[in-house]
């Protein structure tokens, strides 16, 4: 198990990822810069129109409400999808109990049985092939 792990980290394979995630990690920083400053400009002009319609507190006003309204919209969006997620997990352990359940009743009922899945189990996962996708 610690071969493999070696032989990448030897390999050039392990430089060129790493390579490879500092120049993303720099590119989206970036983007992510440019973004920013696009969105802010776009506050500022949208603060100067409206302050030619409606004023200067009026449009600051407004800019802060609309900022304000969608801030607390993802905030509800974030609590249903923590909610969601909340659920599927328990809805994962309970399978996993039933299972375990199940599992154990047939242990319980057919060892021999139990005893040859099991080797199955091991004996694919020892000489079975093997795709070594790189």
């Amino acid at each position: 198990m610690l071969a493999p792990i070696l032989g990448l980290l030897l390999s050039g394979t392990f430089n060129r990822t790493v390579a490879r995630t500092k120049r993303n990690g720099i590119f989206i920083a970036i983007a992510a810069l440019l973004l920013f400053t696009g969105y802010a400009f776009a506050l500022v002009a949208a603060a100067i129109w409206l302050a030619t319609i409606y004023g200067a507190a009026v449009s600051a006003l407004l800019i802060a409400a609309g900022a304000l309204v969608l801030g607390l919209i993802v905030l509800v969006i974030m609590a249903i999808i923590n909610q969601q997620e909340q659920r599927r997990a328990r809805e994962r352990r309970l399978a996993m109990e039933s299972m375990a359940a199940a599992v154990l009743g047939l242990v319980r009922k057919q060892p021999l049985m139990t005893a040859a899945v099991a080797a199955a189990l091991v004996f694919g996962n020892l000489f079975g092939t093997r795709d070594e996708d790189d």
